[in-house]
């Protein structure tokens, strides 16, 4: 693979794609490397993947283990070849297995919880005085009400407003109030599990880490906690485990950073947040399929608000 040579990577044994878009390369020297093809050449992206080098070069200095993007020998974290960029990482460590017992789930949940909360107070501490031209900024008040909520409601079925209307009805006015005046820091904001490398139960490092973004760092463990449900709904053990054992996410984050109660009450209305915002994505990118997968773990949540509310 030509691609590698202007990281000073000349031999290999052999390649596997993790994705259309993704290939995992194995060395001479049994180490192995991820090289991504981030997507066209375009000032954005650039500046994105200099922004993403920076940001995870400061949290590897504090410990983590994250896919720092490699700098080629002409001293960038990319390359671009047939007007694509590329980026390189080293491989972390990840062999996940299913837990079988609550036990194990248990022993699980809280390694990703204190994982989180370490990439947190990593992320406090990196200094930029112009990180909000570098990155977007997510307020989850204005964002909900003025951007998120409007653009459901415009292209959702109209057989399907009714219910949306009513379960909005039941948590609008309360989830603007949590909202309100929630501190924000650089976050991961792409945070679910499928970028979170792991090895027997244990986290092992952070990937694809190209979301930091400013938001309430409640966005991370929301978004993080409804994706370990969202394909299970309708699966009533899994749906039941979940119930009983999501906390330990937070028992694990707040094993090293406490939410203040304002956070904790909060974070349920986050997670309602969650669907609603991949929606609207969802719909700005006119890809309708997954919609109604989001829709339907927006009802669950509203309908399961009490128990959720009193796990947390």
């Amino acid at each position: 693979m030509s691609l590698l040579a202007v990281w000073g990577v000349s031999e290999m044994t052999s390649t596997e794609a993790i994705q259309d878009n993704i290939q995992l390369v194995s060395l001479t020297n049994s180490k192995r490397v991820v090289l991504k093809d981030v997507g066209a050449n375009t000032e954005a992206v650039i500046k994105r993947l200099e922004f993403e080098r920076d940001v995870l070069q400061h949290v590897t200095k504090q410990g983590l283990v994250v896919a720092l993007p490699l700098l080629t020998q002409a001293g960038k974290p990319y390359h671009i070849a047939s007007g694509r960029v590329y980026r390189l990482s080293h491989w972390i460590t990840n062999n996940f297995v299913e837990p079988r017992t609550d036990d194990e789930r248990t022993r699980l949940y809280r390694s990703y919880g204190s994982a989180i909360a370490r990439f947190h107070l990593a992320l406090t501490t990196y200094q930029d005085a112009s990180i909000l031209s570098r990155t977007w900024r997510t307020d989850l008040d204005n964002k909900l009400l003025q951007q998120t909520i409007p653009t459901v409601l415009s292209h959702l079925d109209q057989a399907l407003l009714p219910a949306f209307t009513a379960a909005m009805g039941e948590i609008k006015q309360d989830m603007a109030l949590a909202f309100e005046g929630l501190p924000e820091q650089p976050i991961i904001w792409d945070c679910h599990s499928g970028n979170v490398a792991v090895n027997d139960l244990e986290v092992t490092g952070f990937i694809d880490c190209d979301h930091i973004s400013i938001a309430p760092r409640i966005h991370d463990l929301a978004d993080f906690l409804v994706h370990l449900i969202k394909w299970g709904i309708g699966d009533a053990r899994a749906e039941q485990t979940w119930i009983a054992l999501f906390p330990q996410v937070l028992c694990g984050y707040e094993s090293i950073s406490l939410l203040s109660m304002q956070e904790r009450n909060a974070l349920y209305y986050a997670m309602v947040a969650i669907p609603l915002i991949f929606m609207e994505f969802f719909y700005k990118e006119n890809h309708i399929e997954p919609i109604h997968l989001e829709l339907r773990l927006f009802h669950w949540l509203v309908q399961r608000r009490k128990v959720i509310q009193s796990r947390l």
